[in-house]
């Protein structure tokens, strides 16, 4: 904004501060426009037609040709011949089909009141609930639940320890839920909030995680889960380069673009905190980088798998498309749907030095909350790189989005706060490399 002073200026200062506030608008429009294709980005990988970028419907395949479309139209070029894929296989079970959960005549709503293990098998039918709980695990079952040596018949087993606060006796409790689901289908009700995951491989029977506010003692459950084992499911990295000054030295974005796709026909998980967010920081990155040649060489990896156990990565650090020890930093980017509160650092204390320069760059500018700092971790995408020998960090945001594998993790409930300033402390990060 203009002091009311400079209106006293002569014509030429005039001139000089309009210029001065065509160019500060100009930039302000800028980085307006990128937070608004990001948001454009977010709407359309979290919208249905990807059906959560998962493994039923080939989700993530089209995600991923919707991202290659996307790296063309940016100018980010393919690596080399190979174009912009990267296949591999991964074994993942998935629930294509119609699920269905009953108690008595209270039918549950999928996604809202349960979650259906990502290990589940198949059953139908009607089956009479035996609840197991702290009142009668030690009376009637011994404080064992050996489901072999059960009568056989059409039975599921509820298993309600809500009121068991030990972290470490539910635990173990639940690994007593997992070993039934060889021989009956099982309930597992859960007080806290529940997670969905994707996972391989199959038990015999499914287990239901019903949320203890939709969990009522009844006598018949009449249910219907009918999964599909993939052994071999054919998902693809999407991996782009933008060309540096010294085009054999290379900074790598990373971010994984699948997330948990459906859980039956009619339930999907958008994940555009998870991580759509991250996926489109990246793509603005790759604009700015294409309209601002960079030193050194960035590779952008969108990794399909990570949800499935960083599968991915893994296949990517030990397929690489150029030598790792010539890679300068990776900076792996996941949950950046709201960074208002900051932003934590993964591997922080292995890096100690890139730390404080992340926190220097942050106080010269003034930008975030706080970088906080967080040793190494296993949970994305940074691993395997780190595994090898090369220096990454994991960034993700800290703020009031809260949505994590869930059904209301959508895009409308993802502001992308703070998105220009962590994309503007990367930006500046990379420069100092």
């Amino acid at each position: 904004m203009l002091r009311e002073d400079t209106y006293n200026h002569s014509e030429s200062s005039r001139s000089a501060s309009i210029l001065l506030l065509g160019t500060f608008l100009a930039c302000s429009f800028i980085g307006l426009t990128q937070k608004d294709y990001a948001k454009s980005m977010l709407d359309s990988l979290c919208s249905p037609r990807y059906d959560g970028r998962g493994y039923v419907n080939n989700g993530d395949i089209r995600a991923a040709d919707f991202l290659a479309r996307e790296f063309q139209k940016i100018g980010v070029q393919p690596f080399d011949e190979r174009g912009y894929f990267q296949e591999y296989d991964l074994p993942i079970n998935t629930f294509p089909y119609s699920i269905h959960l009953q108690l008595d005549e209270d039918t549950l709503v999928p996604g809202v009141d349960f979650l259906v293990d990502p290990h589940s098998g198949s059953a139908q039918g009607e089956f009479e609930i035996i609840e197991v709980n702290s009142d009668n695990f030690f009376s009637d079952f011994g404080g064992q639940l050996n489901l072999e040596n059960q009568k056989s018949g059409q039975f599921i087993y509820a298993l309600n320890f809500t009121d068991i606060s030990d972290r470490e006796k539910k635990s173990k409790l639940k690994q007593l839920a997992y070993a039934g689901m060889r021989y009956f289908p099982m309930i597992w009700v859960e007080k806290s909030k529940q997670f969905h995951s994707v996972r391989a491989p199959a038990l015999n029977y499914p287990m239901f995680t019903i949320d203890s506010a939709s969990y009522v003692s009844a006598k018949k459950a009449n249910i219907k889960v009918n999964n599909k084992y993939i052994p071999k499911y054919r998902s693809k990295n999407v991996i782009g380069l933008i060309p540096g000054k010294k085009k054999k030295k290379y900074i790598v974005f990373s971010a994984h673009y699948d997330h948990l796709g459906r859980m039956g026909t009619e339930t999907y998980f958008p994940g555009a905190n998870d991580n759509a967010s991250g996926v489109a920081m990246l793509l603005s990155l790759a604009k700015h980088y294409v309209q601002n040649p960079p030193k050194y060489s960035i590779v952008f990896c969108l990794f399909s798998g990570e949800e499935a156990g960083l599968h991915g990565s893994r296949y990517f650090v030990s397929n690489p498309f150029f030598k790792l020890k010539k890679v300068k930093f990776v900076l792996n980017i996941d949950i950046m749907g709201g960074a208002s509160d900051g932003i934590t650092v993964v591997n922080a204390t292995e890096h100690q030095k890139a730390y404080e320069e992340l926190v220097q760059i942050n106080e010269e500018n003034n930008l975030l909350a706080k970088v906080k700092r967080r040793g190494p971790t296993q949970n994305s995408d940074h691993y395997y790189f780190t595994q090898s020998g090369v220096p990454a960090f994991f960034i993700y945001s800290l703020g009031a989005v809260k949505n994590y594998h869930d059904i209301y993790d959508t895009a409308e409930n993802t502001p992308l706060n703070k998105f220009d300033e962590v994309q503007k402390l990367l930006i500046e990060f990379v420069k100092r490399r």
